[in-house]
């Protein structure tokens, strides 16, 4: 098996995705095959479930025979891609003879620097799989991730739960000892907003976890909300489609196919 990534975007969305990933597990099952990267896991509490997707054609080389699953440390992985360079590419390499994933830190054509080779253990890990099924959302929101990360926290500040209410606008709130705060949110004021008919929803969600969602932010401008009762809310950031530096967005842009997406159950009142 043998993976070189060297588009300078992807290097980069594929390590802050890596890097953070910490932040819910302390280990990851990678699985890898023919046609795409894959990797799923939950938090301790089994609150909040991510989702990476990385079709085959992302990737700058993928040669890949067969099926692989690989159990990583996720405080190694984010050791390593912390000793990425700026116009480093990545390589990763895996032999089944032996019992680690080689990653390999080298300068792109053209570039001096120095090649790092790292050695990372593979563990045996037991995770079992969920079934995702596709849902139908209630409301639909798509905002500049970098301004929903500063909202989120700024209303951390208030509190570890956040009210969200979503009808005509859609209202915010996080409260707490340190007082409370509303963040009213008008359709103008972010990229696109949808919401059924004649619909109002009203759900809490921990802050702590939303805080945590939004350390993914450097992978897209935007970032895709989805809410509806009864099902956990689903934030994704897409990896193919990405907003213009001017801002613009194309309405009729496909659904990206590499991602990567978490769902967090929302809190039950007592």
């Amino acid at each position: 098996m043998n993976i070189i990534l060297k588009d300078q975007v992807k290097v980069s969305q594929f390590s802050s995705i890596m890097k953070n990933l910490k932040n819910f597990s302390s280990d990851i099952e990678i699985i890898i095959n023919e046609k795409r990267l894959y990797a799923q896991g939950m938090d301790s509490s089994h609150v909040c479930l991510y989702e990476l997707v990385l079709y085959n054609d992302w990737f700058c080389e993928y040669n890949v025979d067969k099926s692989y699953v690989l159990g990583l440390n996720c405080e190694m992985l984010s050791k390593v891609l912390n000793c990425l360079s700026s116009e480093q590419f990545i390589t990763m390499t895996y032999n089944e003879k032996k019992d680690n994933l080689q990653m390999t830190l080298k300068p792109l054509e053209g570039e001096s620097g120095i090649v790092k080779v790292f050695q990372i253990p593979l563990m045996d890990t037991e995770t079992e799989l969920l079934e995702i099924p596709e849902s139908e959302f209630a409301a639909d929101i798509e905002m500049i991730s970098s301004q929903f990360g500063e909202l989120v926290n700024q209303l951390s500040i208030f509190g570890t739960e956040f009210e969200i209410k979503c009808g005509d606008n859609i209202i915010i709130t996080g409260k707490g000892e340190n007082g409370c705060m509303n963040a009213v949110i008008s359709e103008d004021d972010i990229i696109r907003y949808a919401i059924e008919e004649d619909t109002e929803l009203t759900l809490t969600y921990s802050g702590v976890y939303i805080n945590l969602i939004t350390s993914f932010s450097k992978i897209n401008k935007k970032v895709q909300i989805h809410f509806s009762n009864d099902i956990p809310m689903k934030i994704q950031y897409g990896m193919d489609n990405f907003m213009d530096n001017d801002g613009s967005d194309d309405e009729d842009e496909e659904e990206d196919k590499n991602f990567i997406r978490f769902f967090l159950a929302p809190k039950i009142s007592d």
